[in-house]
């Protein structure tokens, strides 16, 4: 017989799906009260679970007061699920709610069914179970980009495979490399060939002129450029010319975006990362582009990359605090990866918003904190 997995639609629905993929439900029912209706998370929580799992359903269940709740979890227990090998996830709803369910459910046990209680703390990535013989398992890192999106609401408006962007970001990853690990020593030279490569990506010339002739650690960056084919230049001259518009869009700032995606590349899975996606939330019609995502051990990490002279700061770190706390959910992290240093005005507001910042010379220390989160998210 087939066991029936019955949860409770929540706004933070990857303690619900986590278990249920990890445990390889196949008849799952969502109980909806009226306000996750309205927000449409059994909706979300269902068209992340349909690649996973046969049959879903999603159920009205009326949490009004204790007398509706009462007679909605003992129409649960006897008209639906008598005589069913049942688990029930107790992560999400009220107490009320949950103790009324669990009440009604635990009678199955005395008949021809079964009944067991999970619960899955996402805090502490593990998954208690309660039934004669309690016990604690951890949880699996089971949670893809994808899932992770789905649970949120958002839909993927671009290309989230890694393979093109991988290919890209490996053709140039000697100069992405070169330019993040000396990004102290490079200083303001990011601001100057950004601003050219920008007015080269917004219709302008490929070929653009500086203000004087660079030399020292600049130099030596467009000599690797040159011979990489990114760019032309001849040593003592002040005009660069970049070879197409997407090298010019590299320069410009996407080169930050690769560095970041090149030290995701050696620690993560396909299906884990992604760069430069662009999401959509269903309910609002609301875009957002994120520079750079993961997601390890269920926890998502966003990062925001600049390269140029920061004079927005702290409104990009607003926005990217906003992202996170939407697209990734509360056990979420935000990165904000800068080749420019950050006032200390900036830096206090990144810590205001709980947004970790990477500026300058500590941009060489991307694939450290990475290998951090992965081990501690």
């Amino acid at each position: 017989m087939t066991v029936i997995h019955v949860c409770i639609a929540t706004g933070q629905n990857a303690a619900n799906f986590i278990p249920l993929k990890q445990y390889g439900a196949q008849e799952v029912w969502i109980l909806e009260t009226p306000a996750m209706k309205a927000q449409k998370s059994g909706d979300d929580l269902k068209a992340a679970l349909a690649p996973y799992v046969a049959s879903v359903r999603c159920l009205n269940f009326d949490d009004k007061n204790p007398e509706t709740i009462t007679a909605s979890a003992a129409k649960l227990a006897n008209d639906s699920l008598d005589g069913k090998d049942v688990i029930f996830h107790i992560t999400g709803g009220t107490k009320l709610m949950v103790l009324a369910i669990h009440q009604e459910l635990a009678l199955l046990g005395s008949g021809t069914g079964s009944y067991k209680a999970i619960y899955a703390d996402t805090q502490n990535q593990t998954i208690d179970w309660m039934d004669a013989k309690p016990s604690q398992e951890s949880m699996q890192d089971v949670l893809s980009l994808q899932d992770l999106l789905l649970l949120r609401g958002y839909r993927t408006t671009s290309d989230t495979r890694p393979a093109k962007d991988q290919q890209r970001a490996a053709d140039r990853a000697k100069v992405s490399r070169h330019m993040g690990d000396h990004a102290q020593e490079l200083g303001k030279f990011f601001s100057n060939l950004a601003y050219r490569a920008n007015l080269a990506v917004d219709g302008g010339s490929l070929s653009q002129e500086f203000d004087y002739p660079p030399g020292g650690p600049a130099a030596k960056l467009l000599k690797l450029s040159v011979s990489n084919k990114l760019l032309e230049w001849t040593e003592g001259r002040t005009e660069v010319t970049f070879a197409d518009r997407d090298c010019a869009r590299f320069f410009a700032g996407g080169w930050t975006e690769e560095f970041v995606f090149l030290k995701m590349t050696g620690l993560l899975k396909a299906g884990q990362y992604a760069l430069n996606v662009k999401v959509r939330q269903s309910r609002t019609a609301t875009d957002n582009e994120i520079d750079a995502i993961a997601v390890k051990n269920n926890r998502a990490l966003l990062v925001e990359c600049k390269s140029g002279k920061q004079d927005k700061a702290q409104e990009s770190i607003y926005k990217l605090s906003q992202v996170v706390r939407q697209v990734g959910g509360l056990m979420a992290k935000g990165l904000y990866v800068s080749a420019q240093n950050l006032t200390e005005a900036d830096l206090a507001r990144a810590k205001e918003y709980g947004i970790e910042v990477l500026a300058a010379e500590n941009l060489s220390r991307v694939s450290e904190y990475l290998r951090n989160w992965a081990k501690t998210a």
